[in-house]
């Protein structure tokens, strides 16, 4: 059987859909992007471009972040479209639409296998209407495998990949290195390949270029997450084999968008084991094509030991880059296979007729993506993700976005002073911010609180009346609205909540604090 078998399947009117699916994908991000309530890393970005005069002042705001500059640097590119955070979304629409659009025009799947993956959670969801990074790397690992065949002419563009996904995430790394390894490899093993290159007569100066391309652009990169003084630290220096497990399950993640509970060791287990047949199942049939074997192998590998070694990953986001590893490795093989070449059909467990055939892995796989996916944007516009908007527009309509504002956590609280577009006082900065700044900042306690509002006010005697922005794990519990509670040199007064929200820690809460005076 061949390779492309994974294509035969066809449905009536295929331009019809080919055409209107992608139409769809866009006009519901559009509306999306209008809709959607910001959290705080979503707004974190925004913040930090917005709030930069220059690139050099892009550059210091965005160091403490611990993230490359490139996201920052687009937002900040970008930010004067329309003045608000909208720009980045608008931004992040454009990016996300252009990826799925490549993708619809030069992927060689099927018309059902284009669907299911389109609407499934990672291109559609947590790539799509959460504005973070995310999206430049599912961009560029598209426009890598649509312009593989380049490779017999030039690798400027593929340099162009390497440096840019360096420079969008610390997890892009890993990408970037299989991508640089892939070509490295067949340049060596493949004669043919260097043959048709050399006969390109600057191809001298083309691979000078590309060399240099993408190591400035690597080191440019590895400057950028290095300005953090503790964002390089080792997870694990001797062999773990519940934390070996516990990556494995960020592997199981990519293909199946849950992994394991970490507490339970034969749930670990049973998931690595599925896990490796799952492996297995995709190494056997993308084999064929030895570029995208190597691709495959390595991506694996860099991914699994930067999770080990330096970060497991804390949400799908992160292991989305094991999906997207597993798609762009699929989409080479199947477009660059030689067309002589069969699959092996002896009767092994991965052939047609058996369960573990990857053709039917993968419709299973993107199956439950797109139910995922498609639960979480319909919930997305009947569920604030965030409450901050609906806190930001009170106090709007209120008329209270000039008091001064005593803002706690400054990580989650973020997010209502981009949409009120001003600084609190944060006391884990010890002074006024809008972001959470990870250098120099203090923990407060939720027990602390209201000793650091005392201390604000001890610090600015002529202030009588100040607003006081808690978020859910900082919030005064017991108290309800319009309760007062009295606290050493002062009166707190509970006005109003906003629980509104997918996420329990962006529901904020708001007080009025007055000055008790002798």
């Amino acid at each position: 059987m061949e390779l492309k078998k994974i294509n035969q399947i066809q449905l009536p009117d295929q331009r019809f859909f080919e055409i209107s699916l992608p139409i769809l994908f866009i006009i519901i991000g559009l509306f999306g992007a209008f809709n959607h309530a910001l959290w705080r890393d979503e707004m974190q970005g925004w913040l930090v471009a917005w709030q930069s005069n220059n690139l050099i002042d892009l550059w210091k705001n965005n160091a403490p972040s611990g993230h490359p500059v490139l996201w920052s640097l687009l937002i900040y590119l970008s930010k004067n479209i329309t003045g608000t955070p909208i720009s980045m979304q608008l931004l992040h629409w454009f990016l996300g639409s252009s990826a799925i659009l490549i993708f619809w025009r030069f992927s060689p799947f099927n018309l059902i296998t284009k669907a299911l993956f389109t609407f499934g959670y990672f291109p559609f969801w947590e790539y799509f209407f959460i504005c973070r990074h995310y999206v430049i790397a599912e961009l560029i690992i598209f426009t890598f495998c649509s312009i593989y065949h380049l490779k017999e002419k030039t690798y400027i563009p593929f340099s162009l990949c390497i440096g840019l996904l360096a420079n969008t995430q610390a997890l892009s790394w890993s990408l970037a290195f299989a991508i640089g390894m892939t070509l490295v490899l067949d340049w060596f093993l493949n004669p043919n390949q260097r043959e048709n290159y050399k006969r390109n007569k600057n191809w001298t100066f083309d691979l000078t270029s590309s060399i240099a391309i993408s190591s400035t652009l690597l080191c440019f990169g590895a400057f950028s997450l290095l300005q953090v003084r503790d964002s390089v630290k080792l997870l694990s220096s001797l062999i773990d084999i519940r934390h070996f497990l516990r990556v494995i399950g960020q592997i199981f993640g990519g293909y199946m968008l849950i992994i394991p509970n970490s507490s339970r060791f034969i749930d670990l287990f049973l998931c690595a084991l599925i896990t490796l047949i799952l492996l297995f199942s995709t190494i056997n049939f993308i084999k064929v094509f030895r570029p995208a074997l190597i691709y495959f192998i390595s991506g694996i590998l860099f991914l699994f030991l930067f999770n080990y070694f330096l970060f497991l990953g804390d949400g799908s986001r992160h292991y989305g880059y094991y999906f997207l590893l597993i798609i762009s490795s699929v989409w080479l093989a199947i477009s660059y296979q030689e067309r002589s070449v069969l699959i092996n059909t002896s009767q092994t467990l991965f052939t047609k007729g058996n369960l573990f055939y990857f053709p039917r892995l993968l419709s299973f796989c993107l199956t439950i993506h797109m139910v995922v996916g498609t639960h979480m944007v319909i919930n997305d516009f009947r569920v604030p993700y965030s409450s901050g908007k609906a806190t930001a527009e009170y106090i709007q309509a209120k008329g209270w976005e000039n008091f001064p504002i005593f803002a706690t956590r400054d990580v989650e609280v973020a997010t209502v002073a981009g949409y009120l577009d001003r600084e609190f006082y944060l006391p884990e900065l010890n002074g006024f911010g809008s972001y959470a700044q990870w250098d120099n900042r203090n923990i407060i306690e939720r027990a602390k609180t209201l000793d650091e509002v005392q201390v604000y006010l001890d610090k600015f005697p002529k202030v009588n009346k100040l607003l006081l922005l808690l978020s859910n794990r900082s919030s005064i519990k017991n108290l309800e609205l319009g309760e007062s509670l009295y606290y050493e040199k002062f009166r707190l007064i509970a006005d109003s909540k906003f629980e509104n929200s997918f996420h329990d820690s962006e529901m904020f809460y708001l007080y009025w604090v007055e000055r008790i005076v002798n």
